[in-house]
């Protein structure tokens, strides 16, 4: 989306600082020129801001499904060693 810059006004500030109207104008109109191919516009930061909210939740989903994950982990894992803890006893303590 193109950026509009206020050529003629902006030719006027150069004029008002002391250049002289055709370098005041070949500036401004530079700078719109450039300006208009290069510069982002609100709604294109608005695009960018949707797409990185969205990123953000695909990436939040699969942080919160890996730490499910981990937990069933960490969960199984402790299960496994108090039942291997029950086990040795029960050895011991059985003749």
């Amino acid at each position: 989306m193109a950026t509009t810059i206020d050529a003629l006004g902006l030719a006027e500030d150069f004029e008002k600082a002391g250049f002289p109207r055709d370098q005041a104008l070949g500036m401004a109109r530079a700078i719109r020129n450039h300006a208009s191919e290069t510069l982002a516009t609100k709604a294109d930061l608005r695009g960018l801001e949707r797409r990185l909210e969205a990123r953000f939740a695909q990436l939040e989903t699969r942080i919160e499904q890996k730490l499910a994950t981990a937990g069933l982990t960490s969960w199984f894992t402790g299960i496994a060693i108090v039942q291997g803890a029950v086990i040795v006893t029960l050895i011991k303590l059985l003749p």
